[in-house]
């Protein structure tokens, strides 16, 4: 009873914030973004503070060195989140573009217009980083939210919520247009996820996570799912070019969602061939697991798996993959016009590596995520993925006859 009380305060208090933000002028929401950057900057100690106390319990834990990556917060990725924030504020404002118009056979002008989706209830694991990420993208795109991340996170992610919300409150904007929810009890998410005061939840996360979501709800939600990200190797594959984009697929930072999970290799490549491409892997400490294969490690480990031909890899994408981002690197130009036309995932990349897959090197600034789902986003999810859109009709009198 106390976890319905609370959901149902929580939810309608963002409901009622989302009401006022999406009449809020861009030049509002704009200063107060470039102001929560500036507060990132200044209260930097603090929130490295906070954050050295999930570090500590996640040590203490056990907590593999990959995920402790996804948790570690240090100057250089604050300064990142602070001009992350910065490039959200200088986009162009979202809100009220017209997005189609025409004028109707009766004399009725007809827009459709861009409006925010209202309030967002956004669910992440460990990166407390994405608070901001998140907190940021909805606000530029006039929504209210509410936070929930992983409990291993919970000291910096209620760190930076604090911060973007006693921001946002200088400038005359409810607190409550951003929310952090601290409490780990998952009967408190599932009250949540039942509310009919929010408009879509967003779960980012391990698949356990997305299932029970998607299965609880009764809200609308984009999923996003593991990154079973796959490098197919082509026959035809310039191998230092190979060597090079599998590299930076795994070794640059594993722990991500767009980290290469499995690479696949044409048959007819030669023994040599394949272990000069898997040598810098080898090298960086990776470990293999041949002919396994739908496995999300987030770690330096990768399957090693062969196939005939591109359509096979095409094949073998489509049944063990996650629709997040899949690569090629050939210089066939009928095998990479193949797998760009039969890969169903939300990126294709043609020899270029999986990482960048990535709202940031899309130009859309930073993300809440990268949606494995067709509806209503897809890829990397960006200010504009967070706007529905409204029907306007001007007329001067006229009734349908």
């Amino acid at each position: 009873m106390e976890n319905e009380l609370q959901a149902k305060k929580i939810a309608q208090t963002a409901k009622s914030a989302a009401l006022k933000l999406r009449t809020l002028s861009a030049e509002i929401r704009n200063n107060a973004l470039r102001k929560i950057a500036a507060s990132l900057r200044l209260k930097q100690a603090e929130i490295i503070r906070e954050n050295e106390k999930d570090i500590a319990a996640a040590q203490a834990s056990g907590m593999s060195a990959s995920m402790l990556d996804r948790l570690t917060l240090n100057p250089k990725r604050i300064e990142d989140m602070a001009v992350g924030v910065e490039e959200i504020a200088a986009f162009a404002d979202p809100l009220g573009k017209v997005l189609e118009h025409r004028a109707l056979a009766n004399g009725i002008d007809l827009s459709r217009i861009s409006v925010p989706l209202g309030a967002i209830f956004f669910i992440y694991e460990s990166r407390p980083n994405v608070t901001i990420d998140g907190a940021a993208l909805c606000f530029k795109a006039g929504n209210a939210v509410i936070l929930r991340g992983g409990k291993e996170s919970v000291h910096s992610s209620s760190c930076l919520a604090n911060i973007f919300s006693e921001t946002i409150a200088e400038f005359g904007v409810s607190k409550d247009a951003v929310q952090y929810i601290n409490n780990p009890d998952r009967d408190l998410l599932a009250c949540l996820l039942k509310s009919d005061c929010l408009d879509l939840v967003i779960p980012r996360g391990g698949e356990g996570l997305i299932r029970a979501v998607s299965e609880q709800s009764k809200i609308p939600v984009i999923k996003h799912f593991n990154g079973i990200c796959h490098v197919y190797v082509d026959k035809s594959a310039d191998l230092n070019k190979a060597a090079e984009i599998l590299y930076n697929a795994k070794v640059q930072r594993p722990s991500v969602c767009n980290a290469a999970e499995t690479v696949l290799f044409h048959k007819d490549l030669p023994k040599e061939s394949v272990e000069l491409v898997l040598k810098p892997l080898k090298e960086a400490g990776v470990e293999f697991h041949y002919d396994k294969c739908g496995i999300e490690y987030l770690d330096l480990q990768i399957s090693v798996c062969f196939v005939s031909n591109v359509q096979e890899a095409c094949e073998h994408i489509e049944k063990n993959g996650s629709h997040h981002t899949e690569a090629i690197v050939a210089e066939d130009a009928e095998a990479l016009e193949f797998f760009a036309n039969n890969v169903d995932s939300s990126s294709v990349m043609l020899n270029a590596s999986t990482r960048f897959a990535d709202g940031g090197q899309y130009g859309l600034g930073a993300e809440v995520g990268i949606s494995t789902d067709k509806l209503h986003a897809r890829g990397p999810m960006g200010v504009e993925s967070l706007c529905s859109y409204k029907w306007l009709l001007k007329g001067s009198g006229q009734v349908r006859k």
